[in-house]
C-alpha cells in the first residue's frame, strides 16, 4: 500500500504532466497556419506524394541498370572436390606371350582395377562482353533515361495535385468558417427579434403567435448553426488528411482571400497549358519511350556479336592452383556471332505490340490535350461567372440589409408583420451565404486553373 507521502508525490507528478500536456495542446491549438504553411506540411507528409517520390527513385535506379547491356559481365568461381572410384572388373585383352614369329599373343581375361582417389581443385575467371546486339543496349539506355524524365514529370504533376488539394481544402475550411460566422449572426438576429417580440407582447402590441413564431425561428437558426459547426470540424479533418496529418490534430487557419487576380483570355491560357503542363511533357516522354521500345524490338532481327575470355586453373594439389601462375592454367578466348533465324513469330509479335503501344500513347495524348483545352475553357468561364455573381451579390447584400432594417422598423411601429421581418432576415442570411460561397468558389476555380496550366508548383516556389 502507498503511504501518504507517496500519494502526494504521485498526485503532484500527475498534475505536472496534466499541466504540460495542456500547455502543449494549447500551443498546438493556438498555431495559426497560412496557406503556404499547409502546403509545406503536405509536400513533406502527403502519402501520395511520398509514393511518387519512390517511383522517381526507382526510375533513377533503372537508368543505372540499363548500362548492364554494354558493360562486361565478370564472374569468378572456385571449387574443391574429390573423386573416388571403387574396384572395377572388366574384360580386356591381356598380352600373354609371343608366337614363333615374334607376334604378340593376347587373351581375353577379367581385369581387376584397384580403387582410386583423386583430389580436384579449380579456380576460374570469365569475362563476357556484348559488342553488337542490334542497338538494343543503346536504345535500352535511352529508354531508361526517357522513362526517368517521365517519372520526374509525374512527380511534378503529383506536387501540383497535392497543392491543389491543399488549396481546395484550405479555402473550403475558410468558407465554412465564414458561413459559421453568418449563422452566428443569424442566431443573434433571431434572438434579438424574439426579445423585441416578447416585450411587445407584454405591452399588448403584438399577438402571442408572433412570440411562438420567433421562438421557432430562433430554434431553426440554432440548428443551422450546429450543423455548420459540424461542417467546420469536417473541413478541418479534410485539410489535416490532405496534409498527411492525423485528422484530429488541432488546426487553425488564417483567413485570406484575394480575388484581385487578372487572367488572360482563354485561348492564351490554353497555349500556356500546352507549354507548362507536366502531364503534357510526361505524355511526350511516354511516346518517345514507346518509339524506343520499337527500336529495341527490331534489334532482335540483327546478329549478335560478343567477345569472351575465360582463365582457369586446376590441379590435384590445392597449393599449385594458387601459386606458380605460369603453370597449371588454361585460357580460352574468342569472338562469336549468333543470329536468331526463327523463333515462332515471337520477334515479329514483339515489334507489332510495340507499335500498337506507340499508337495507343499517341491517341491518349491527343485525347488528353482535347480534354485539357476543354477544362481550361470551363475554368475560365466559371471564374468570369463567379466574378459577376460576386458583384451582383454585393448589391443584393446591401439591399437585403436595408430590407431587414425597414422590416424591423415597420414591425416595431405596428405597420409590418413578424413574417415580413423573418423573410427579410432569411433573405439577408441567404445573400451572405451566396456571396461567401461565390468568393471562395472563385478562389478554388483559380487554383484549379493554375493546376490545369501546370503552374501550381511553379507559383508556390516563386
Amino acid at each position: 500500500m502507498f503511504n501518504f507521502k507517496q500519494i502526494q508525490f504521485l498526485a503532484g507528478l500527475l498534475f505536472i504532466v496534466f499541466v504540460m500536456g495542456t500547455a502543449v495542446f494549447a500551443q498546438e491549438a493556438a498555431q495559426v497556419l497560412s496557406l503556404e504553411d499547409c502546403i509545406n506540411i503536405a509536400l513533406e507528409k502527403n502519402s501520395t506524394l511520398r509514393v511518387s517520390r519512390l517511383s522517381d527513385e526507382a526510375a533513377d535506379k533503372d537508368v543505372l541498370g540499363s548500362y548492364s547491356g554494354i558493360l562486361p559481365s565478370i564472374s569468378a568461381s572456385a571449387s574443391k572436390g574429390k573423386t573416388e572410384s571403387g574396384i572395377r572388373e572388366y574384360l580386356g585383352d591381356v598380352l600373354v606371350g609371343q608366337d614363333s614369329a615374334g607376334r604378340a599373343i593376347f587373351e581375353e581375361r577379367v581385369i581387376t582395377q584397384a580403387a582410386t582417389e583423386r583430389e580436384s581443385n579449380n579456380a576460374a575467371l570469365s569475362v563476357n562482353q556484348n559488342i553488337f546486339d542490334g542497338g538494343i543496349w543503346w536504345n535500352s539506355i535511352r529508354k531508361a533515361k526517357t522513362d526517368k524524365k517521365s517519372a520526374e514529370y509525374s512527380l511534378l504533376s503529383a506536387k501540383n495535385d497535392v497543392i491543389l488539394q491543399v488549396e481546395q481544402a484550405y479555402f473550403n475550411l475558410n468558407k465554412q468558417i465564414k458561413l459559421l460566422e453568418v449563422y452566428e449572426v443569424a442566431v443573434k438576429r433571431s434572438q434579438g427579434q424574439l426579445d423585441r417580440t416578447e416585450k411587445m407582447y407584454e405591452l399588448g402590441a403584438t399577438a402571442q403567435l408572433d412570440v411562438f413564431q420567433s421562438r421557432v425561428n430562433l430554434g431553426n437558426d440554432r440548428i443551422s448553426l450546429l450543423q455548420q459547426k459540424n461542417a467546420v470540424d469536417q473541413a478541418k479533418k479534410n485539410l489535416n488528411l490532405v496534409m498527411g496529418r492525423d485528422p484530429f490534430t488541432p488546426l487553425q487557419v488564417s483567413s485570406e482571400i484575394n480575388l484581385e487576380i487578372a487572367i488572360p483570355e482563354s485561348n492564351e491560357l490554353i497555349l500556356q497549358a500546352f507549354d507548362n503542363q507536366p502531364e503534357i511533357m510526361k505524355n511526350k516522354s511516354d511516346i518517345k519511350s514507346r518509339e524506343l521500345s520499337i527500336s529495341m524490338a527490331k534489334g532482335q532481327f540483327y546478329p549478335r556479336i560478343y567477345g569472351r575470355i575465360n582463365y582457369s586453373r586446376d590441379n590435384e594439389d590445392l597449393s599449385r592452383v594458387y601459386s606458380n601462375y605460369s603453370r597449371n592454367y588454361s585460357i580460352n578466348y574468342g569472338i562469336g556471332i549468333s543470329l536468331d533465324i526463327f523463333s515462332g513469330f515471337s520477334d515479329y509479335v514483339s515489334v507489332q505490340k510495340a507499335k500498337i503501344a506507340e499508337k495507343t500513347a499517341k491517341e491518349n495524348f491527343e485525347e488528353y490535350k482535347r480534354n485539357l483545352a476543354s477544362e481550361i475553357e470551363q475554368y475560365y468561364a466559371n471564374y468570369k461567372s463567379y466574378l459577376d455573381i460576386i458583384e451582383i451579390n454585393k448589391q443584393n447584400l446591401e439591399a437585403a440589409n436595408e430590407e431587414v432594417r425597414l422590416a424591423e422598423e415597420r414591425y416595431q411601429i405596428g405597420a409590418g408583420t413578424a413574417l415580413e421581418v423573418r423573410e427579410a432576415q432569411v433573405n439577408l442570411t441567404r445573400a451572405e451565404e451566396i456571396l461567401i460561397a461565390a468568393q471562395f468558389n472563385a478562389r478554388i476555380v483559380l487554383a484549379q486553373l493554375d493546376n490545369g496550366l501546370g503552374l501550381t508548383y511553379k507559383k508556390y516556389e516563386e
